[in-house]
């Protein structure tokens, strides 16, 4: 809603706080202190007894009324409108002329959306009052909202004419006359308002001044700006004013200046719309202390603003400040407790800090009517395993496949969990499961393929394998697991050059699929260029022992002895399976035996079966 707008509707909304039906007058202690009054006299009617009644009493009639008109309050104050709107009407039987209960009746009409009948009873409120200020600016305000605005300034001058120094009814007029496109009058009234010394809401008219200007020429800026910089000298905390200059800065300097400008008025003024936008800002931005400083702010003056909190919660996750986002996020939980969100993140958080017990028992809170619950029963799965309890997991999951889940995720984790229990035939037919669902899904193959490879499948892996580079021809991780196992086989040596190339083209930092490019040229007998490539994937990842071991097989065919035991015994070191550990030592030990110059068993037995020449 503009400024201007604004102003027209203040009349409206300052007669929300209208006082009792009858503020001029003190009837309680004359009605109840009356000792010739009958102890009945004092007994409250019920609505249906004030309707049976005969009216007699002015006194009782008065006290009724002034009843009915505080439960209306009540009952307005609670969100009942139209309770409220009853209450006024039965009040007005008892006084039909007290202009406070028309106004309050207009005013509730208001609110419910009855603008027809709400202008009737201000009018009705303004004949009987004999044009009254504060029911003349209801009735004004009301014709302004319908676009009346002739009606309008028919009121504010009868006002004015009434009382010449009434500066807050000039001041509506004159934004009547901007919406009427009369610029000259509206100057001339705001003008008025600016000269008058003890008009305590000055900074008003210098910004609506300022507001005329900038409709009348948007060119001319210099007189605009002269009359906001008027209007926070009035008022420096104005953050209307501030806000238009805002816009001035951004357009004529650019962001940058624009940030510095609020950054300058936050220093001196303090308040929280400023501390909105340059949260938002530094947000945007990366800058998280800044936005956090601004976010504090915010919470300090909000007792139960959650989207305050949560960005402060989640800029301290940003930052891994882990136990204060916890703290932040439980803090929003006793505001809203059914914050699925909040929930969730809270959960991520224990799981990020390793505390498992903390994270699956927030998981579990989530209830399956959540858009976060599948998620929730997939960490609560992965971290049911991680407690030991994998059987649980599996639990956790059945809730989601094969029915319920729309996320190939959940089947591939289920998968996993029945093959981590050796139960390869559930493992295989949920992962068919998903691919019966998720027929596009190139995610779904790899994982089938991985597992077929397992199971000694290799004819059907390569089949799922071949499915995912269908789907996604740029699929990395499948084209090099083709490669690999190709060179293992020591088939299609060609096809696995082509394909581990094109994942090393997809991924060039990856050392492992540097590793199956370099063990491809080994197959393939280019012993110098494998050595290149697996010398740079030894450097990305000196600690993984395929590797090295690979880079012992190549410096060995290419006769360099040392470098090949120096590689084997590092891969010997990585090793944690016992039978692989002797299996390099067997290699290390045939290499110092060849440079020592010893026959083993099968080469003397060659050598016996060699005929001597003579």
């Amino acid at each position: 809603m503009s400024g201007l707008k604004k102003t027209y509707l203040i009349p409206i909304l300052l007669l929300f706080s209208v006082g009792c039906a009858s503020p001029t007058q003190q009837y309680y202690d004359s009605a109840f202190n009356d000792r010739n009054r009958a102890p009945a006299s004092l007994n409250v009617p019920t609505a249906v007894d004030i309707k049976d009644t005969e009216i007699i009493d002015p006194l009782h009639n008065q006290a009724q009324a002034d009843f009915l008109f505080l439960k209306s309050e009540l009952e307005s104050a609670a969100g009942h409108g139209t309770e409220s709107i009853e209450l006024l009407k039965t009040a007005l039987i008892y006084d039909p002329s007290s202009t406070t209960l028309m106004q309050k009746l207009s005013v509730e009409y208001y609110k419910a959306g009855n603008v027809e009948t709400s202008i009737h009873w201000a009018e009705k409120a303004y004949e009987v009052s004999g044009n009254k200020r504060d029911v003349g600016l209801l009735l004004a305000g009301l014709s302004t909202s319908q676009k009346n605005y002739s009606k309008s300034e028919e009121i504010y001058k009868a006002l004015i004419k009434a009382d010449p120094k009434d500066m807050e009814t000039l001041l509506y007029l004159g934004a009547v006359y901007t919406e009427m496109k009369e610029y000259a009058k509206a100057i001339e009234s705001f003008k008025a308002v600016c000269a008058d010394k003890e008009f305590a809401s000055k900074h008003l008219s210098f910004y609506y001044l300022a507001r005329v200007y900038s409709e009348q020429s948007p060119k001319k800026t210099a007189r605009v700006k002269a009359e906001l910089k008027k209007a926070m000298e009035a008022k420096p905390d104005f953050f209307e004013a501030i806000s238009m200059m805002g816009q001035y800065v951004q357009k004529e300097k650019g962001l940058e200046a624009f940030v510095k400008y609020y950054e300058g008025v936050q220093k001196e003024h303090p308040q929280t719309k400023i501390a909105e936008i340059l949260s938002q800002f530094y947000i945007s931005t990366n800058q998280y202390d800044k936005a956090y400083q601004q976010l504090e702010m915010l919470d300090e003056a909000s007792d139960d603003s959650v989207q305050v909190k949560l960005k402060m919660a989640l800029i301290l996750i940003d930052k891994k400040l882990y136990d204060r986002a916890i703290v932040k996020l439980e803090e929003i939980l006793q505001i809203a407790p059914d914050s699925d969100k909040v929930r969730f993140y809270l959960s991520a958080v224990h799981e990020e800090k390793r505390e498992y017990k903390e994270a699956l028992a927030q998981y579990l809170k989530i209830e399956a009517e959540s858009g976060y619950y599948e998620e929730s029963r997939l960490h609560a799965a992965y971290l049911s395993k991680l407690l030991g309890n994998p059987d649980q997991g599996l639990g956790y999951l059945k809730e989601l496949v094969p029915a319920k889940s729309d996320n190939p995720q959940a089947f591939i984790f289920m998968a996993q969990l029945y093959e981590d229990k050796n139960d390869f035939k559930k493992s295989l037919e949920t992962l068919k499961s998903a691919q019966e669902k998720f027929a596009s899904s190139a995610v779904v193959f790899y994982h089938m393929g991985m597992l077929q490879d397992k199971m000694n499948l290799k004819s059907d892996m390569i089949s799922s394998m071949k499915k995912v580079i269908d789907l996604e021809p740029e699929h990395a991780q499948a084209l090099n697991y083709l490669a690999y196992s190709w060179a293992e086989m020591g088939e299609q040596l060609e096809k696995a050059e082509a394909y581990a190339r094109r994942a090393v083209a997809k991924e060039k930092n990856d050392p492992f699929i540097l590793d199956t490019l370099g063990w491809v040229l080994y197959k393939k007998g280019e012993y110098k260029k494998a050595a290149d490539v697996l010398e740079k994937a030894h450097k990305m990842q000196g600690d993984v022992g395929i590797i090295a071991e690979h880079l012992g097989d190549v410096y060995s065919k290419m006769n360099q002895h040392e470098k090949a035991i120096e590689h084997f015994t590092k891969a010997q070191s990585l090793e944690a399976d016992s039978k692989h550990k002797e299996e390099l030592q067997i290699k290390v030990t045939l290499i110092q035996n060849l440079i020592k110059g010893v026959r083993t068993p099968s080469s003397a037995a060659n050598d016996s079966n060699k005929t001597v020449s003579p």
